[in-house]
């Protein structure tokens, strides 16, 4: 019996390779990572839009192509998540079925028909960009008075009010714009849609410096990402970018303040921390319980909040790729620097990862009504569509 129930189960696992072999390869959609595509490459598609996906965590341009034979090809193109990309021009309309468009993109590592959206351009000439403008969206110089109360006071003891909706402050230490082109000048094509980080730059210059143990986990991770790999990518996995990565609030960040507690919440994978102000302490159940955001409690020192993080899963990565263990801890010091714009301060320790102490300074600017309102990010919502 167990020699017949073997050659069946053979039998029926060859049918299945075959029948496998016999189904046409299409684009799939899945979560994505930059880390799948080739970013500082970019190819050209023209085409006819077959669907418009407006959806979590990432959109999708589902295109009809011809090439060179005039043989019709659909290619899946992966765009940024909508709370992104509606901040940059886009919407969930659009993009209609039988719209004529041209796509910049990046095309995919392992080959398949998708790739990464740069730009598109639709047959008006109206360009669709991939990034917005978080100076413009942020600046409260132009923006209209909100409909509501009055904005918050401080407290009662004079201790500033962070409450508010805040994007990275950019242009604060980076290279300068580019200039604007020429009124009626076409714009030059993309020469990327995303910076690179799949590891295959080597560790830059401000990176944290990790003992040998740990940059040999670095490497496997790198080698694994460069692949195509999404295996150490926890943000392609649906999981919280964790402390202190989060703070980089690189799609806007909401923190809510009272006399007990603050708490930040970023529209990135709708990662959520408090830091506690009430002098509790974490105890050794906490201690024993790390998670992604960590522990945080924290004390004012004159106008600048003081923030010490601990219990941070080492799942997690320091920013983005590098690994620590479960002995990190993050320490912060937040303070307005002028009107609006918001510093953190960020040193993390790790006696088994790191040689020495990493700091970093995360700079976010308020920003004011209409713009003050951050979306849904709903990571899950993708892997559903995987599934279907």
């Amino acid at each position: 019996m167990l020699r017949l129930r073997s050659a069946i189960t053979r039998k029926h696992i060859l049918c299945l390779a075959v029948a496998a072999l016999a189904i046409p390869a299409l684009p799939a959609l899945a979560h994505h990572s930059n880390s799948a595509y080739q970013v500082d490459k970019i190819i050209t598609l023209t085409g006819t839009v077959k669907e418009w996906r407006w959806m979590n965590p990432h959109t999708w341009l589902y295109l009809t192509v011809k090439d060179e034979n005039g043989k019709a090809q659909d290619w899946a193109i992966e765009g940024r998540p909508p709370g992104i990309l509606g901040r940059a021009g886009w919407s969930a309309t659009v993009l209609k079925p039988g719209d004529q468009v041209t796509v910049h993109a990046s095309p995919s590592k392992n080959g398949d028909r998708t790739g990464l959206i740069a730009r598109v351009t639709l047959a008006d000439g109206t360009v669709l960009g991939n990034a917005p403008d978080f100076n413009r969206v942020a600046d409260a110089a132009t923006a209209p008075i909100a409909p509501t109360v009055a904005a918050a006071k401080t407290s009662a003891s004079e201790r500033p009010s962070f409450a508010g909706v805040y994007y990275p402050a950019q242009g604060e230490g980076g290279p300068p714009r580019p200039p604007p082109p020429r009124p009626g000048a076409p714009l030059p094509p993309p020469t990327r849609s995303s910076p690179t980080a799949d590891g295959s730059q080597g560790r830059g210059p401000d990176a944290p410096k990790l003992t040998p143990d740990y940059l040999a986990k670095w490497n496997v991770i790198a080698k694994s990402r460069i692949s195509g790999s999404y295996e150490y990518d926890n943000i392609a996995n649906c999981l919280p970018p964790g402390m202190p990565a989060m703070m980089s609030a690189a799609y806007g960040m909401e923190i809510m303040q009272d006399e007990q507690k603050i708490t930040f919440f970023s529209e990135h994978q709708d990662a959520l921390r408090r830091v506690y102000l009430d002098g509790r302490k974490p105890s050794q159940q906490v201690l024993a319980d790390p998670t992604y955001a960590g522990y945080s409690t924290g004390h004012w020192e004159g106008d600048t909040l003081v923030v010490d993080t601990v219990a941070i899963t080492d799942k997690s990565f320091i920013d983005g790729s590098s690994p620590h263990s479960g002995k990190m801890t993050v320490h912060e010091r937040l303070r307005f620097v002028e009107s609006g714009v918001l510093e953190d301060q960020i040193t993390v320790t790790d006696p088994v990862a790191l040689t020495e102490p990493w700091q970093t300074v995360r700079r976010y600017r308020k920003a004011a009504y209409p713009n003050d309102q951050l979306r849904e990010f709903a990571c899950a919502e993708g892997l559903r569509e995987q599934k279907r």
